[in-house]
């Protein structure tokens, strides 16, 4: 096998393995700046802070900020929707950061033990 396609082969695995990254975590990956552990407890306080909402309507976000990282953002409610008998909603969490902005939107199912990504 050649050195070119042995690097080929090297680049797609590698762009291939990219997605199950953001399964593992959809808040890690390699867009830019990772999320510390206090990125991550704002970004879930806001999170629950909407999700808490008693008439949560679409379009309604809460916002998050970590002074010390520098990293803040928006979470947004999307479309209640049905998905294997259980209420989920659908949220964007948009994020300004020094290296690059990002935005990932996730489904949540509202199950016993209370919202769960799905």
């Amino acid at each position: 096998m050649t050195l070119q396609r042995i690097l080929t082969l090297l680049v797609v695995a590698v762009c291939l393995s990219q997605p199950a990254l953001a399964q593992i975590n959809p808040f890690r990956g390699n867009g830019g700046t990772p999320l510390n552990r206090d990125d991550i407890a704002a970004l879930t306080d806001a999170t629950n802070r909407l999700l808490d909402q008693p008439q949560l309507v679409a379009g309604a976000s809460e916002t998050w900020s970590n002074p010390q990282s520098g990293v803040s953002g928006t979470v947004t409610a999307g479309s209640t929707v049905k998905r294997h008998g259980m209420a989920c909603r659908t949220l964007r969490e948009d994020r300004a950061q020094p290296n690059p902005n990002r935005s990932t939107t996730l489904t949540l199912f509202n199950t016993k033990d209370g919202w769960k990504i799905g």
